[in-house]
């Protein structure tokens, strides 16, 4: 069975909650499956690790959804969950409310940017008193405020009795369709938070994938191991795939790579992408419930994506930071760890398990340690925090893209010798692209790129009996100018992602295939065509023998040869009939319509079709009544 093409934009839903708020009851009464997998968990009731499951919503488009757990004894392991994350489906019970796991997961939330949410109020079939729900409501509301769920939608729900589900679902999907897709930026990685083997396949790992897309046949680099594979085989949700997008919760089996050199917290990614480090600069919120200021050198438990290391902090700037407080740190850890710039953490104390705050990467590699009370050392961070020359210059070339580097310039704000000096470092970086007199970003090329190979696809599924799209019907679909298209055709061609035929543009794996039925009309049609010679069926009969879009695939394929909207032959009957009118040619000079029809003996509709079209293709040309070769 072929692989499927995502064609949607991905997206992912995480629950968060405290512990018998009913979260895995929730999630199995909305997919159908049960995220609990671990026999102890059967036993226990009660999530103890990552728990995965999908749901169609809207227009059947699938979204992921990664169940995490809720007691406050597995907290860890619910950080390794939630930070992939684009939506939270957070879940507090009627019966009891918020609850000490409800503020921490919803702290966790607002540290990691979560955007947004939607509230699933369960366990609504356990509450007569319309007051309480009431007071329940208003106390949720007030717990919300200022954080990043401050506007979300509240939806009263049953898992036993399947009330407000539906209801659930519209506003979960409402909420997504207004989320901001993963950018594709080409650089695809993704953090492990399941490692296993199957038996003849070998060392599969899961995640969310960010920053880009993976192919199947794809190199990869095991971070912070450095360990090189490549990809045997996606999948999303239990179907394979040959393309997993940005967003979308992917299964990866590895090759090259055994199960005991990949664990949780590692990251799959391309190569070059993601470097490994065991110091970094950040940006920290400490918790303004926390009990104790955030203290130097205080040894702390440090989570990001999926990955759990022992750190120690360097406060910079002040002495500690308190309580509800922001400021600079370094962060020196026990092992390596992966990450880039502008990734979010989450630091918690050791014993007792508490969450303290966290805080954006923003320098992944600064070299040494900083002397703590520098003023160029805050002074670099706070510049950093608001984005480098670089970072600023591309987010300008992304709201303008494309554009000529003359207008660039211009709109930089930047002297222009500093602005010519960071495109040069942005293209070495791969960052930026250059076609012809236009300059893209990474993600506006990925993003062009991938509007072309999802519009080809779904051309193939429509026209599965077309050899491909026509090249002008493609850009005009895109709406690129040519200056734009034609190099990023040619490049995407020569990378395997499409393949140019003349004047079509076809997906790779793309062939046409006629059923049974349809070949045996094929067959019939061909050889009547062969049997009447030059006086062949016309087009209209043609289309009537086999059907239109049969007709047209053998017109696409070359087996059809119309001159017109009347005329049309077999391919070897075209080769047979012009070949004789240019070896006549060739002999004589010079051939008129009525010498055709005595050559070919056939009626002068087909001389003049014959004639028409050699003078359009300029295998001849009309001299008076006469045709002559053209010469060279």
């Amino acid at each position: 069975m072929p692989s499927a093409l995502i064609l949607c934009t991905m997206f992912v839903i995480g629950t968060a909650g405290h512990v018998d708020h009913g979260k895995s009851t929730l999630i199995e009464a909305l997919t159908g499956i049960d995220p609990d997998r671990l026999a102890e968990e059967k036993a226990r009731e009660m999530t103890i690790d990552l728990g995965f499951a999908w749901i169609t919503l809207g227009d059947d488009e699938e979204v992921g959804i990664v169940d995490v757990p809720g007691h406050r004894d597995f907290i860890e392991n619910m950080l390794a969950g939630v930070g992939g994350i684009d939506l939270a489906l957070f879940v507090i019970a009627a019966d009891e409310g918020v609850m000490p796991q409800t503020r921490e997961h919803l702290a966790i939330l607002d540290l990691l940017g979560v955007g947004g949410g939607v509230v699933a109020l369960t366990k609504i079939d356990m509450v007569d008193d319309e007051d309480w729900l009431e007071l329940v409501t208003l106390d949720v509301g007030e717990t919300l405020a200022g954080t990043v769920l401050a506007d979300a939608p509240i939806v009263p729900v049953s898992a036993r009795t399947g009330q407000g589900l539906e209801e659930l679902k519209a506003t979960l999907w409402q909420k997504l369709q207004a989320a901001t897709p993963r950018p594709d930026n080409g650089r695809p990685r993704l953090s492990v938070d399941r490692v296993f083997s199957l038996s003849g396949f070998g060392t599969v790992v899961t995640g969310t994938l960010i920053d880009g897309r993976f192919r199947l046949g794809d190199p990869v680099e095991i971070q912070p191991s450095g360990l090189a594979g490549r990809i045997r085989g996606l999948q999303t949700h239990k179907t394979k795939r040959d393309v997993a997008l940005p967003g979308s919760r992917v299964a990866i089996n590895l090759t090259g790579v055994g199960k005991e050199d990949v664990k949780r917290g590692d990251v799959v990614a391309a190569p070059g992408v993601v470097g490994q480090t065991i110091l970094f600069d950040a940006a920290y919120r400490h918790l303004p419930d926390s009990d104790a200021p955030l203290k130097h050198n205080m040894e702390v438990k440090l989570f990001a994506g999926a990955a759990e290391v022992v750190a120690r902090t360097r406060v910079l700037g002040v002495p500690q930071i308190e309580p509800g407080q922001e400021g600079w740190l370094q962060l020196a850890l026990s092992e390596p760890v992966a990450i880039v710039r502008g990734d979010r953490f989450i630091l918690r104390r050791p014993s007792p398990g508490t969450t303290l705050g966290g805080g954006r990467v923003l320098d992944p590699h600064p070299g040494r340690r900083h002397r703590r009370f520098r003023p160029e050392v805050i002074e670099r961070l706070q510049t950093l925090s608001q984005g480098t020359p670089a970072e600023l210059l591309l987010q300008k070339l992304q709201r303008l893209e494309p554009i000529t580097q003359a207008n660039l310039l211009k709109q930089a704000g930047m002297d222009e010798a500093t602005a010519v000096a960071i495109l040069q470092e942005l293209e070495a970086d791969n960052q930026i692209i250059r076609l012809d007199q236009q300059i893209l970003s990474q993600t506006g090329w990925q993003r062009s790129l991938n509007r072309a190979t999802d519009l080809l696809a779904v051309y193939h599924r429509e026209s599965p009996l077309r050899l491909g799209i026509p090249r002008e019907e493609l850009r005009s679909r895109m709406k690129l100018p040519a200056t734009v298209f034609n190099p990023m055709v040619a490049q995407a061609a020569n990378d395997g992602l499409l393949v140019e035929i003349g004047a079509i543009i076809q997906a790779p794996t793309h062939e046409i295939k006629f059923t049974p039925e349809q070949q045996t009309a094929v067959d019939n049609l061909l050889r009547q065509m062969k049997a009447v010679g030059v006086n062949s069926p016309n087009v209209k009969e043609c289309k009537a023998a086999v059907g239109e879009s049969v007709y047209w695939g053998l017109v696409d394929l070359g087996a059809l040869r119309p001159l017109n909207n009347d005329v049309v032959f077999a391919q070897a009957e075209y080769d047979k009939f012009t070949g004789m009118i240019v070896d006549y040619l060739r002999k004589n000079g010079r051939i008129n319509a009525a010498q055709v029809r005595d050559l070919l003996q056939t009626s002068r509709k087909y001389a003049i079709a014959l004639l028409e079209h050699l003078d359009h293709i300029k295998v001849t040309r009309r001299v008076g009544d006469d045709r002559e070769l053209v010469k060279g």
